[in-house]
This record gives C-alpha cells, structure tokens and sequence, in this order.
C-alpha cells in the first residue's frame, strides 16, 4: 500500500509541475488520468487493507456476490438509476437471466413516435418506470431509447415473453396504439442480450433538428418492401443511405443500378448529425434536383426525421420522398433471395450483421464451430483497413484512429495488433478519413453538439464530425476494473494458502503467484 501511495503522489507532483511549466495540453492531460488512476489504486488498497483488519472482507463479499445474484435471478431493478456517464446520468441498467440451452431467442425491433403531439415529461416517466417493471418481469433484455416524442427499441427473450411484452405496451395507452413490431424468431440462445438498458433522450435518433424545422408530419411517403422494390427500378430515381458510413461498407442497395435503376448515393456520415450538414450543400442539392428520392435505414427510424428534413429544405425541387417501411430488416424478410441487396445489414444486436444465408447473423468467434456459408470475395464488399483484403466482420471493436467509428480489420491484422505499433497507426482509419486525409487522433480533438464540429488547435485537418462512446462511463469501468486486479493480487499475496506452482522449484516466472517449494521463491 505505500508503493501506491508513493505512486500517487508522485503522479500528482508531475501533473501538477507540467501544468506549472506550461506544457501541451494533451500531456497535461493524460497525467492527470494517470494521477486520478493512482489514487483510486491507493484509495482502493487503503480501504481494502481496513476492512481485512477487521476481519470483514469474506463475509461482505460473499454478502455482496448473494445480493447479485438474487438480483440477477430475480430481474428486480434497483429503484436508484445507474449512471451510464454522461449522456444518460439517469438511465436504468439491469443484468438479465441467461435463456437455456434449449430456449431459443426472439428478437423484436420497433420505433414509434406518438402523434399528434409528443407526450408530457410525466406521463413519460410514468412509461419508462412501466418498462422498466415489465422487463424485469418477464426477463426481457436489450435497449429502449425513451423521449417526449415515443419510443425506440431492439429487445430480446423468449417468443412468450416478448409477445406478452409486444400485448401489454400496446395497451399502456392511447399513445401506444400502432406500434409496428418486427419480430425475428428461433433464433440460437446466445443471440439474446445479457442487460437490459432504459435511455431517457431527447430525441430517438439524435439528428440535431427539431419538430419545428422537419416536422414528422411532412415526412416521406411510406412504402412496403414490394412497392419500394418496384420504385427502385424507376428512371430519375436516386436511393439515399440514411445509415452511417461505416454500416453501408459491408451492405447496400446496389443491386438495382446494373439495370437502370435508382443510383445509389452515400452521404457519407460518420452520425446521424452529419445529414443535415449533407443536405444543405449545393452540391448535395443540384445532384437531387428533379429526382424521385428514396431512402433506407436498418429498421426505418432514421428515415423519419430525415425525409422531414429533405422534404423541408428541397421538397419543392423533387418529384417525391419515399422510404423504406420497416426498413432492410422488413425487406430482407419480404425478399429472401436479397432482392437489389448485396453484402451483410449491419444491425446493432449480438446478430453483429445478417445475409441472405445468415439470417441468424454472423457474429461470434472467427472460424468458430458455428460457421455461415462462405462467400465469393465479390460477393463481400468490405475491405481491411489494414491490408485491404475482401472482409466484412467488426471484430475487436477496433475504432478509426482519427474519427472513432468502428473499423474493418481481418483477423490476421488483429493478430498482428497493428493499432498497436507506434508509427502504423494511420493505418487503421476509417474509408473516409482515408478519402479525407485526416491525420489528427480523434483522443487530440475538442468536441462541441455531442461530436458534431471537431476542431484542433492546429492546422491539419480534422475529421468534422467524431464518434464518442459511451458518455465517458467506458473509461472508467475500464479504470475501475485495473483498480480491482490489483487489489485482488494483492488479496492473493497475502493468503498463504496458495496453490502449488505446476512447475514447482524449477519455475522461473517473474513474480509468480504460485506457492514454491524452494524457501527463496
């Protein structure tokens, strides 16, 4: 414990010092986490090595492993709200009890925004306390995404539970009335979400633009997946991807094009902040002009607020605004064959991406038991950041360097660790920041509106837009759980009652934990 605390104060003395001498920000920084890492090590031992005084330790953990476990077992949920940093101080996290081997999971995803005007501030409390109730008894995990404006979900459990849940939303209220649920069934148990996260936000997809400038009411005209297959075969036609970048790298509508067909367009973005940006550009603008414009999402949400907002900044200059009703997943559902899909439909549940032939989705282990069918290189649209082979797995959660969204890289790059090796860091970006030539860390940039406008103290080019993960709450878990292997180890070296080491006398491991026979091991 004094190692620590010796640690911790000369951490502080450094920081404090190259604040004093007027050094880069960034470094000040960075020894300030460090400081702030130290001390929590200390103020953690320190608590540790009082409570083992007294003799306490075992029982309050054996106490604290119990609760956890009726917790778990029992869904009961904590009437205090879990921090889950900064962008949602007052949401509810719940662990979920796993479904058997036997079971098998249903997925449900479903968006709805309640008209004709948004709900008050306490009947939507009143929503996301019956939510949090309602999951936690019928052990139903995944993500609700709860505002003024309705509500955005992907869940899962078994099929009885989540129609229950579908039956008992519905009659909640008034508000409830014409919800589309999307339902994908018998599907293997560990498709099924481990927790269960209620989000209170301001808008169900963060577009940065109100009801008063792209009212929902002035939206674009919803179509089936048959009719809008049949639109995307028309002359003057475009077919916008309201999806982030990232996602239409490894799947898109692209299909229609070889036979005269909409013609596929991109905007580009890095979040969904980045459209309204998109569609007041000129460019943007002349390229859409006389044009019969459709859009598509994953499950049709972010089609909402952005044919709202084409249609109020150029409506006057299109022949129509259409979107996809249910989205790719509905349209996959619809046409088994893919219809005028190619590649995956990068979907934000353990599925991970599905295909034509992975319904069930490819996420997993690399070359696991469970392997999909495999297909031709043209047939996978992706490429490695890296070495620039055919490839369309997110594994790692590996991020762009400079922007921070999620990142193409096979697996023999990841076992090589090239984010790992000083001075190939600029390998790992993302296709736009490559296109765009952006050199500065996403870690060296300040942010303002939850990302959007990146902006660096020096001249080099920035990404516009960078991804931030989680509010903050991802480093410090990842503190807290640095903070908790060292006090184990140190629990453990002071047990004497440890397992022998397998290499007995003849172990030359640095700092072995293991108990030796030789009095000088």
């Amino acid at each position: 414990m004094e190692e620590a605390k010796t640690a911790c104060t000369r951490a502080k003395q450094a920081w404090k010092k190259l604040k004093a001498d007027g050094g880069k920000r960034e470094e000040i920084k960075e020894l300030k986490e460090i400081y702030r890492a130290k001390k929590m090590i200390y103020e953690s031992l320190k608590t540790a090595s009082s409570k083992e005084t007294d003799g306490t330790v075992a029982d309050e953990s054996l106490s604290n492993a119990t609760e956890k476990k009726n917790v778990i077992h029992s869904g009961v949920v904590s009437k205090k709200p879990k921090s889950l940093g900064a962008w949602f101080p007052t949401a509810t996290i719940r662990k979920v009890k796993p479904l058997k081997s036997d079971e098998r999971c249903t997925i449900s995803l479903f968006y709805h925004y309640v008209r004709p005007s948004a709900m008050s501030k306490e009947r939507t409390d009143e929503l996301k306390l019956f939510l949090e109730n309602i999951t936690a008894e019928l052990s139903i995990g995944g993500r609700i995404r709860v505002a003024l404006e309705g509500l955005n979900s992907t869940i899962s459990g078994t099929n009885k539970s989540i129609q229950e849940f579908s039956t008992r939303l519905t009659n909640f209220g008034k508000e409830m009335v014409g919800i589309d649920f999307k339902y994908i069934n018998n599907l293997p148990p560990e498709r099924a979400f481990k927790d269960m996260k209620v989000l209170p936000v301001k808008e169900l997809v963060y577009y940065g633009v109100g009801e008063a400038d792209a009212p929902l009411s002035a939206g674009g005209v919803h179509l089936d997946p048959e009719d809008y297959h049949a639109k995307m075969k028309e002359k003057d036609t475009v077919i916008i991807d309201v999806r982030n970048s990232y996602e239409a790298e490894i799947g898109k509508f692209v299909g229609q094009e070889a036979h005269g067909g909409a013609t596929y367009i991109d905007p580009k973005m890095r979040k969904s902040t980045d459209f309204k940006t998109w569609v007041e550009k000129p460019d943007t603008q002349e390229k859409l002009k006389g044009k019969q414009v459709l859009l598509y999402c994953t499950g049709g949400v972010r089609c909402e607020r952005a044919s709202a907002l084409i249609n109020s900044k150029i409506g006057e200059q299109l022949t129509g605004v259409y979107q996809l009703k249910g989205g790719i997943e509905k349209y996959m559902q619809t046409f088994p064959d893919g219809g005028h899909w190619k590649g995956l439909n990068y979907v934000f549940d353990k599925r991970e991406a599905i295909g034509v032939d992975s319904t069930a989705g490819v996420g997993g282990v690399v070359g696991g038991k469970k392997k999909r069918k495999k297909m031709s290189d043209a047939d996978v649209l992706g490429r490695c950041c890296t070495c620039g082979i055919p490839w369309d797995r997110f594994i790692g959660k590996k991020k762009c360097y400079t922007c921070g969204v999620p990142v193409l890289m096979c697996d023999a790059c990841m076992t090589k660790k090239i984010d790992k090796i000083k001075g190939r860091e600029l390998e790992v970006r993302c296709p736009l920041c490559k296109e765009e030539n952006i050199t500065i860390p996403a870690s060296e940039t300040e942010w303002i509106h939850n990302g959007e406008g990146a902006r660096h103290i020096s001249a080099a080019p920035v990404a516009h837009s960078v991804l931030k993960w989680g509010g903050g709450h991802a480093r410090e878990k990842k503190m807290k759980r640095s903070i908790e292997k060292q006090v184990t180890k140190k629990r453990k070296c002071a047990n004497p009652e440890r397992l022998p080491c397998r290499f007995g006398d003849e172990c030359t491991r640095k700092g072995c934990w293991f108990s030796h026979p030789s009095p000088t091991k």
